[in-house]
């Protein structure tokens, strides 16, 4: 009887742990199933056990998951803030409950500045989460909405007009309509403003012809004064650089009565000079006409001599040939003037061998004169550049005899430096041989040079250019040259 009860007592024992067993494969595999993973379809009784106490130990391990993002859905955060989103925010914004575009839609200034600074690094991660993509959509939206309540403001900040151009450049038409409507009703406002010009260019170099057109009729009704304004001025250049063609034709029209008194203007010049570079051969030459006609008193203005050069490089070669008589009598004169010598130099560049001549032959009969002088010097120097080499003899045969009389001057040393980058061969070894030559004191030019601080880079540039001859007769002259007493400085 005892043995019978021990017998029942065992087999109730293997029971239980069979039931139990069954339990742990159960739950297993919901585990499993949690997991996404798919559960054996056969398990033995010691396999399912040791799966059951895996997935206990693991139940235990501490999770990943954001311990904000689990208070925020077991509703334990009923205040929280997006200032109090800290390193959760990324975490939240992938969240599908919405958190942070429900509280973009109430947030401050200060809260959107600190959400977008905390997603900077995430965007694009963000950008292609199906939750994540709607927070970047909408604090883009946001930040527009608040940029665009705002713009003549920011138009006409240091800072803020960039912000501008660059809604501007990059936003869609949708999001800048509103934009440039503001900018439309205020560009009176802008085009006369450091910073509001910045904008309105923008607009005008990279806006759609209808995006132009308001400011282009708005300007109309006041070019003359907008030539003349300091920030005006580059608003009108730019229309006439980037704006149509009828755009132009307009602003020749509103200005030609005020031609030469433009091209003698500070800011006014610019504007003709944009005129002769952008505008059709018909729109500009009613503007080259006024100023033919008063070449003389352009030379040798500040202003105007850079529209008469603008004329020789953007004119015809008629226009070119008009100049040229109109100076001819005052050739040298001009050459000696601090703002007619560049006019005189651009004719030298631009006009052909037939029209310069008359021009060269007064300056080749002058250059003693025009050496000594600063601003004819630039001219010779020009003749020696952009003149037949037969130009280049006449001036280096003018020179001799005078080299040490003018070697002080830096004018002076500057035309000997191109003679010998310019000059042929020949010439270059004529000026060495006449500074290596005894002048009749026992002395030789060259080492009188070495002791000018100009001279001494004429020497170098003679040293570079010179054949193997000369450059050996050169140092010959140099190492054989009697020491100067030191006693006196030694002693000292």
């Amino acid at each position: 009887m005892i043995n019978r009860f021990i017998r029942n007592f065992l087999n109730g024992q293997h029971i239980i742990h069979k039931f139990r067993h069954v339990q742990t494969v159960r739950l297993t595999f919901l585990h499993q199933c949690i997991k996404n993973e798919c559960p054996a379809p056969v398990l033995s009784w010691g396999c399912a056990a040791r799966m059951a106490s895996s997935s206990s130990s693991s139940s235990k391990r501490p999770s990943h998951r954001s311990k904000l993002l689990s208070d925020f859905h077991k509703n334990r955060t009923a205040n929280l803030q997006l200032t109090n989103l800290g390193k959760h925010v990324v975490e939240l914004a992938q969240d599908s409950q919405g958190f942070i575009q429900q509280k973009l839609e109430c947030a401050n200034p200060t809260e959107k500045a600190q959400l977008v600074d905390a997603l900077r690094g995430h965007v694009v991660t963000l950008a292609m989460h199906k939750s994540g993509n709607h927070v970047i959509r909408k604090a883009l939206k946001t930040l527009i909405i608040e940029i665009t309540a705002q713009v003549l403001l920011l138009s006409l900040h240091k800072c803020g007009c960039w912000v501008i151009q660059c809604v501007l450049e990059h936003c869609t038409e949708q999001q800048k309509r509103h934009v440039l409507e503001q900018l439309h009703g205020n560009v009176s406002t802008l085009v006369t403003d450091k910073y509001g010009s910045f904008v309105i260019r923008h607009v005008i170099e990279h806006g759609l012809p209808e995006d132009r057109e308001p400011i282009v009729r708005s300007l109309q009704e006041d070019v003359l004064n907008l030539v003349t304004d300091k920030y005006g001025t580059f608003v009108i250049q730019h229309m006439l650089e980037h704006g149509l063609l009828e755009d132009r034709e307009r602003i020749v029209r509103s200005l030609h009565e005020n031609i030469t008194s433009m091209s003698l203007h500070k800011y006014g010049s610019r504007v003709i000079e944009r005129m002769l570079e952008h505008c059709t051969e018909q729109q500009k030459r009613p503007v080259l006409e006024q100023l033919l006609d008063n070449v003389l008193s352009l030379v040798t203005d500040q202003y105007g001599n850079y529209v008469i050069e603008h004329v020789i490089e953007h004119g015809l070669p008629e226009d070119r040939e008009r100049i040229v008589r109109s100076l001819h009598e005052n050739v040298i004169s001009l050459s000696l003037h601090k703002y007619g010598n560049l006019v005189i130099q651009r004719l030298l560049e631009h006009c052909t061998e037939q029209q310069k001549r008359p021009v060269l032959e007064q300056l080749l009969d002058n250059v003693p004169t025009l050496v000594s002088d600063q601003c004819g010097s630039f001219v010779i120097e020009h003749v020696i550049e952009h003149g037949r080499p037969e130009d280049r003899e006449r001036i280096m045969r003018s020179l001799q005899g005078d080299i040490m009389k003018n070697t002080h001057l830096h004018s002076f040393c500057s035309i000997i430096e191109k003679c010998l980058i310019f000059g042929t061969t020949e010439q270059k070894n004529a000026l060495i041989d006449q500074v290596c030559a005894d002048d009749g004191t026992g002395k030789t030019p060259l080492l009188q040079m070495m002791q000018r601080p100009f001279g001494k880079d004429v020497v170098q540039k003679m040293l570079n250019v010179a054949d193997s001859a000369r450059h050996q007769k050169m140092m010959f002259v140099i190492n054989t040259a009697p020491i100067k007493n030191t006693k006196k400085r030694s002693s000292k």
